[in-house]
C-alpha cells in the first residue's frame, strides 16, 4: 500500500509504502518527510553533521520515527505545524 505526502491542496509531492519522518524533538518542527530507509539514511547523515561541527544539542534533539501507516496521520503530520512532536509524545509517552 502506497501514501501521499500532499498538502492541504491535494497537491501530491511524494508516495511512500512506508512512510516516516526526522524532526526537532524539542520543538516539533518537522525536517524531512519520505520513505523509511531514506529518512534513516538522512537522520544518520544530518546526526553525524551536527555533532562533526560541534552541535551536540541540535542532535540531540533530532529525532527519527516511522508514522503510522494512516493517510490522515501523515497529512497531520506534513500539513500542521508540530503535530509530529504531538503524535510522538502519544506514541512515546515519557514517565512523570
Amino acid at each position: 500500500m502506497t501514501f501521499e505526502i500532499r498538502d492541504g491542496k491535494g497537491i501530491v509531492y511524494n508516495t511512500v509504502e512506508n512512510p516516516a519522518a526526522v524532526f526537532d524533538s524539542t520543538t516539533g518542527t518537522l525536517h524531512k518527510i519520505g520513505n523509511r530507509e531514506a529518512m534513516l539514511g538522512y537522520f544518520n547523515y544530518m546526526n553525524e553533521t551536527y555533532r562533526k561541527n560541534g552541535f551536540h544539542d541540535m542532535a540531540d534533539e533530532l529525532q527519527y520515527m516511522e508514522l503510522p501507516k494512516n493517510q490522515r496521520e501523515i497529512d497531520r503530520v506534513f500539513q500542521m505545524t508540530g503535530y509530529i512532536k504531538r503524535l510522538y509524545d502519544k506514541t512515546f509517552p515519557v514517565a512523570h
